[in-house]
């Protein structure tokens, strides 16, 4: 198992990652068709027809500049979660404005999954500034609650859409202990700020 205080980082994918981004797709895929965040698919509704890592390349930058291929339309960026060997441990896509589900999707790969790397995601966005994230699990995931619950979020309501449950939770990240030891890129630390949302599986 992993260190769970190992450094993590949050980079943007470029040509460099496509080795990485193929094996973690290629055991992630065998173990789960829904894979979160969606943005993270290399496939559209049909799981078999699998597109390039370049073609994946251009979805993500298409998203954004324009945010035409996700339900929220809204621009926004996907950060990969590597560690030190700069293999994939998991993903968040940032918006780049506020929408009905907020700014911030992300999700663990499955093996990696209750080794706390939700709170090194939630440690790293305050690193890059930012201040409280709101959360927005489905009710009925309980490794996202159970990390919520862990880094003293705040539960402010529950709603249903589609007829599925939601609970809304927010966290003071300034509530969370002393800073990890994070690799950041400059250009990272300040693109986005503010109110941010996700759903992540831990």
């Amino acid at each position: 198992m992993q260190d769970a205080n190992a450094p993590l980082s949050l980079v943007i994918p470029n040509a460099s990652h496509e080795a990485a981004y193929i094996r973690v797709m290629e055991k992630w895929e065998d173990l789960e068709t829904n894979i979160q965040p969606e943005l993270m698919r290399r496939y559209g509704k049909n799981i078999d027809e699998r597109v390039s890592y370049a073609k994946w390349l251009a979805w993500c930058e298409d998203e954004r500049t324009t945010g035409s291929m996700l339900s929220t339309h809204v621009p926004c960026t996907l950060h990969f979660l590597v560690d030190m060997d700069n293999e994939i441990c998991g993903s968040i896509v940032i918006n780049h404005e506020k929408t009905h589900w907020g700014h911030f999707h992300a999700g663990i790969v499955p093996w990696h999954r209750g080794k706390g790397y939700g709170t090194m995601m939630l440690r790293l966005c305050r690193e890059m500034g930012m201040q409280s994230v709101q959360i927005v699990p489905y009710k009925d995931n309980p490794g996202a609650i159970k990390t919520i619950l862990n880094n003293h979020g705040v539960w402010l309501e529950d709603f249903c859409e589609d007829g599925r449950w939601s609970s809304r939770f927010e966290i003071n990240l300034g509530s969370l202990g002393e800073k990890m030891s994070v690799i950041m890129e400059a250009s990272d630390r300040s693109e986005f700020g503010g109110l941010f949302t996700y759903d992540i599986p831990c």
